[in-house]
């Protein structure tokens, strides 16, 4: 297996939109605990992917012209991101790291890792200063990832998605560059 991590095209959305759908359809089993809480129709969504591909923030991984990974490098912090206890000034310029899914068959095979690490590499040429990320504060494995990963844990916030989502807290974490 020889995982490539590159920038998504327009081409590639409805395979994206596919490894998503894929992912929530294993996720819905009985027998998996849907950590991330993601659901087909709710989230993420095709015009999710759309958005990213269009602002040149969606990075996939492949496996041959498989997707078998993604991961959103957003510039863009919200203003929840202030409540965290960052390494560094919340104004430097960051990542934020959104939509990191892998397809269940590539899981425990360095498709994150992959991911993670391209999007050091990217911020580094593009004067990027850390890697941000959130997850909901159940999601252990992610939790797990992060830390494995070199990411250090920031603190607890509300991302105001209790409405939406039912997740009020979410766990953040840093990697600086």
């Amino acid at each position: 297996m020889n995982i490539i991590v590159r920038k998504a095209t327009e081409s590639d959305i409805d395979n994206i939109a596919g490894m998503w759908y894929q992912l929530n359809e294993y996720l819905a089993r009985p027998d998996v605990t849907n950590y991330p809480r993601w659901k087909n129709g709710i989230y993420p969504l095709p015009e999710h992917a759309e958005e990213a591909v269009a602002d040149g923030s969606m990075h996939i991984a492949l496996d041959g012209d498989k997707v078998v990974g993604t991961a959103v490098y957003s510039t863009v912090q919200g203003k929840e991101y202030r409540d965290a206890d960052w390494q560094t000034d919340f104004d430097v310029p960051v990542y934020v790291i959104c939509k990191l899914a892998v397809h269940p068959d590539y899981w425990n095979k360095n498709v994150g890792k992959a991911l993670m690490d391209h999007a050091a590499e990217t911020g580094r040429a593009n004067g990027i200063k850390a890697i941000r990320r959130d997850t909901f504060e159940e999601n252990q494995p992610t939790v797990r990832f992060f830390l494995k990963n070199g990411f250090t844990y920031c603190g607890l916030i509300d991302l105001g998605l209790e409405k939406i989502y039912g997740l009020k807290w979410y766990k953040v974490f840093e990697k600086l560059l």
